[in-house]
């Protein structure tokens, strides 16, 4: 499960890569992926809950998504496709 995890997280950074995050929205996404609230996140940083807002903010508008929920959509989706596409049809009994 820790070596799945690790595979997201680079899953993960590889997006955050190609969208031009800076490190601070990099950690900030990840955790919002985690599903941490923001005024979770601003106390885990020990920053200011309007500043993780705009980090957010800056986040999504990179990623072009209006917001977590479509942030975490779209990386589901993505994984979903990447799953489909790796696993292959079963070939189906009595042809």
């Amino acid at each position: 499960m820790k070596r799945q995890f690790g595979e997201y997280q680079q899953y993960f950074q590889s997006h955050f890569d190609q969208w031009g995050l800076t490190k601070t929205e990099c950690e900030v996404g990840s955790l919002i992926l985690s599903g941490i609230s923001l005024r979770e996140i601003a106390d885990l940083r020990g920053t200011s809950e309007t500043t993780t807002r705009q980090q957010a903010l800056s986040l999504y508008k990179k990623a072009s998504v209006e917001g977590r929920h479509e942030l975490a959509a779209y990386f589901l989706e993505n994984l979903l496709i990447a799953a489909q596409g790796s696993s292959k049809p079963s070939a189906q009994s009595g042809s």
